[in-house]
């Protein structure tokens, strides 16, 4: 009975063991499984201004292959976007966002730890060297100046039924979770850069050039064509060069068109220009010009003899108030769609079309080349005299004596019964009683005497001014009480030549910002934007209306109605 009572105590000990073990089980299982749920992603990543690179890898099925995007800061603080030859990026802001989407990220629920559901959550790394090309999901990656990983993660699919809610995994981890994301990381270039391609106003416009040139490619020749120029009159209202104001007018509502068509043109991609080419796109001197030339024709653009640019659509030209020129050239059309658009990239293997998909790519874009010059005779000079700086505040300091010493001839008419003193000199003399009327009589600025002139009854107190004698004009003028309009007159003048100057600093200072925007750059824009800014002489003028203006009752504006 002994050894059986051992037996049966061993035997309930199993048992008990085992039950323990299976309730136990589960429940470690889980506290694996959950273990960091409610943790955030990258806890160490607060501060947005540590990105130096965000990267973005997103892989498309049908062509077979990942393609990034990547964004990256230099040394001196400038975003550039790598794909696109180094674009200068507009990023500060979207980068911001691009981080808040996931600093502070939090594993709100655990999924689960098997790696052969990655491709059912979407969660497969773009990068994985597998032949599946199923379930990859989109990689962001961040780093810091140093190269280190400040956050990196794989997203996936939407979770049914949760908007914004993702499957997400951490590369080379297998847990998946489902977290809830505020926002996206665009890999779209147009959403990274100032699309805004030419930075003007409508109302800054005030001449516009349409030269329809062409070029003959066989015999390398640029041959003339119809030239239309419109200008705004005085009253602001565009005119045409050349118009019969017997029969026809100008087109007021299709110039406007054209005006607001200029503020309008949006960058759509960018290509670097080829080497051997200026700013000003003229040919580097030595540069071999049948290699420049070659790479040139493929875009549209023909170098000339003597190495000026041509292109085969004719260049549009336009002045503004500030005193820039701008010349638009424009080129072939542009083919494809995607980063071959937008950066000119060769399609990957898997995209590359047949012939026949080739022929029906989309081409509703084309080149475009601009250059910005600055040129003086657009801002008008004032009218008035323009003298030195030096000359200027020794007149003003002259004035501000002799206002002195009238003050003290008047007060010595008061005293002496309306005479005047016999010279200036008297007022500096201390009277029986009471302190003299001046304490000192100065030189004017000029190292001369102050004068008074007596005309009747009057008087006027006179510096001789820059020349030392009576009378004289421009920088020889005298500086005189009774002529006091004149000096304020010239203070209008050199405000008038200083607002002058400061329009033609900042007209060269923007030229020049825009010249480093353009000088590396051949830009591709919309198709449809290009055909407005391709006017036909018929476009731009209509029949001369035989209806006058007429002023409606009362003064009022034509149409207007009382009430």
């Amino acid at each position: 009975m002994q050894d059986f009572a051992k037996t049966g105590v061993a035997v309930g000990a199993a048992i008990a063991l085992t039950v323990l073990a299976v309730s136990m089980g589960p429940r470690q299982v889980r506290l694996d499984l959950y273990d960091d749920q409610g943790q955030e992603f990258f806890a160490g990543f607060t501060d947005p201004d540590t990105v130096s690179t965000l990267e973005v890898i997103e892989f498309k099925e049908a062509a077979g292959a990942a393609y990034p995007f990547v964004v990256q800061r230099d040394d001196k603080g400038r975003w550039t976007i790598p794909s696109h030859g180094n674009y200068p990026a507009d990023a500060k802001d979207r980068m911001g966002k691009a981080a808040a989407l996931l600093i502070g990220l939090k594993k709100q629920v655990v999924v689960g730890d098997l790696k052969g559901r990655h491709v059912e959550f979407g969660v497969v790394d773009p990068l994985d060297p597998g032949t599946d090309t199923a379930g990859r999901g989109t990689r962001i990656t961040m780093k810091d100046s140093a190269g280190n990983k400040l956050a990196d993660l794989i997203i996936g699919k939407e979770v049914d039924g949760k908007l914004g809610e993702h499957y997400v995994r951490v590369p080379d981890k297998n847990r998946v979770y489902r977290t809830k994301l505020d926002g996206e990381v665009s890999t779209t270039f147009a959403d990274w850069i100032e699309t805004d391609l030419l930075k003007t106003q409508t109302w800054d416009i005030g001449k516009i050039t349409f030269d329809n040139y062409s070029v003959d490619e066989q015999r390398g020749e640029v041959v003339p064509g119809d030239k239309y120029v419109v200008t705004k009159d005085g009253s602001n209202k565009w005119q045409l060069d050349g118009l019969d104001a017997t029969k026809e007018e100008a087109n007021e509502e299709k110039l406007r068109e054209i005006a607001d068509t200029l503020g309008q043109i949006k960058i759509v991609g960018v290509r670097s220009k080829p080497e051997g080419l200026t700013a000003m796109l003229e040919q580097v001197t030595g540069f071999d010009r049948q290699i420049l030339a070659q790479s040139l024709a493929k875009k549209g653009f023909f170098l000339a003899r003597g190495g000026k640019l041509y292109s085969n659509e004719g260049d549009l030209l336009f002045e503004t108030k500030k005193g820039i020129r701008y010349t638009l050239r424009f080129g072939e059309l542009v083919v494809g769609e995607g980063e071959e658009l937008t950066a000119g990239t060769a399609p990957k293997a898997g995209d590359k079309p047949s012939e026949g998909e080739a022929a029906a790519k989309p081409a509703n874009n084309r080149y475009l080349m601009v250059t910005a010059e600055f040129v003086d005779d657009l801002i008008p000079e004032p009218s008035g005299m323009r003298l030195p700086q030096e000359q200027l505040d020794k007149r003003a300091a002259a004035k501000k004596e002799i206002e002195a010493i009238q003050v003290a001839v008047e007060n010595w008419r008061q005293a002496h019964d309306g005479k005047l003193p016999a010279t200036l000199a008297e007022l500096t003399v201390k009277p029986a009683e009471g302190e003299p009327l001046l304490k000192s009589l100065n030189k004017d600025p000029w190292d001369s005497d102050y004068v008074l002139s007596v005309e009747g009854e009057g008087f006027a107190i006179v510096s001789y001014g820059n020349d030392r004698k009576e009378g004289g004009e421009g920088i020889d003028t005298d500086v005189r009480s009774d002529r006091f309009a004149y000096e304020e007159g010239l203070k209008r003048e050199a405000q008038a030549w200083q607002d002058y100057n400061n329009k033609v600093e900042d007209g060269r200072a923007e030229a020049g910002k825009l010249m480093q925007r353009f000088g590396p750059w051949y830009y591709v824009i919309d198709q449809a934007l290009f055909e407005k800014l391709k006017p036909k002489r018929a476009d731009l003028v209509k029949p001369k209306s035989d209806k006058p203006e007429t002023a409606a009752p009362g003064g009022g504006m034509p149409g207007a109605t009382d009430k």
